[in-house]
């Protein structure tokens, strides 16, 4: 007899590592009320929440679990870096069923890293180890048939895969691999020093287009307007990205 399916534990095991940062759950974000999304239902959407974190030398820390008529499970984390930290971003992004699964993990730099080579090997070289855990457990991963615009703000340490049919095997090695990130960026996130203001200055301008283009063009944004509307749509997409 075949095992019964069921989801991973992904909220209790990302939740455990973002306690650790020590945040507070935000109300608000950039003068706009955010609580609507802590308990989001809409067309398909069978139940969700998004909860956004305050902590030291970051600006947000993001966590997202949707629940797709309890057969497609989404879950996102995405952490962004304040305006005087050079740590890249964190991003984790999962969607589970069934049927198979895709995930797509990295740290995006916030430095063009051939030209700032101390930037990689401070913030990204510390995934090595973990990095090729991954691509040993999916020698054929990559990117996927993202666009150019988003594969050009990848890290050399991005991890992604199609997976079908998904096992709880490889659920449980996902979910080594995005925990196993997040516990590297924390370490990173501990020892991190605010940063010289002019060396800031480009760091910020890649970040903050990074965030342009993927609060515009996400294609997760269509889904949400679907299922939820317009206004709450767009409010999503901002207090991720």
């Amino acid at each position: 007899m075949s095992e019964e399916y069921t989801f991973p534990p992904y909220d209790e095991d990302i939740s455990t590592i973002i306690k650790k940062f020590g945040g507070e759950r935000m109300e608000t974000y950039n003068g706009e009320d955010v609580t609507p999304l802590w308990d989001l239902k809409g067309e398909g959407l069978e139940w969700s929440f998004k909860y956004l974190y305050s902590a030291p030398k970051l600006e947000k820390i993001v966590h997202v679990v949707q629940s797709y008529r309890d057969k497609l499970m989404v879950y996102g984390t995405i952490i962004w870096p304040d305006d005087t930290h050079a740590l890249p971003i964190y991003s984790a992004f999962w969607a589970e069923s069934a049927k198979g699964s895709f995930f797509l993990l990295d740290f995006y730099p916030t430095a063009d890293c051939i030209c700032d080579i101390p930037y990689m090997e401070k913030y990204l070289e510390p995934l090595e180890d973990i990095f090729y855990k991954g691509m040993e457990y999916y020698p054929n991963q990559g990117p996927g048939r993202n666009p150019n615009w988003f594969r050009v703000l990848l890290s050399p340490y991005t991890l992604a895969a199609d997976i079908f049919p998904g096992t709880k095997k490889d659920q449980n090695q996902i979910l080594e691999l995005m925990t196993g990130y997040l516990r590297v960026y924390y370490d990173l996130w501990k020892s991190d020093e605010p940063q010289d203001p002019e060396y800031m200055k480009p760091l910020i301008a890649r970040r903050e287009a990074m965030r342009k283009n993927l609060r515009e063009k996400d294609p997760g944004g269509v889904m949400m307007e679907k299922a939820v509307g317009k206004e709450i749509a767009e409010l999503s997409i901002k207090t991720y990205f």
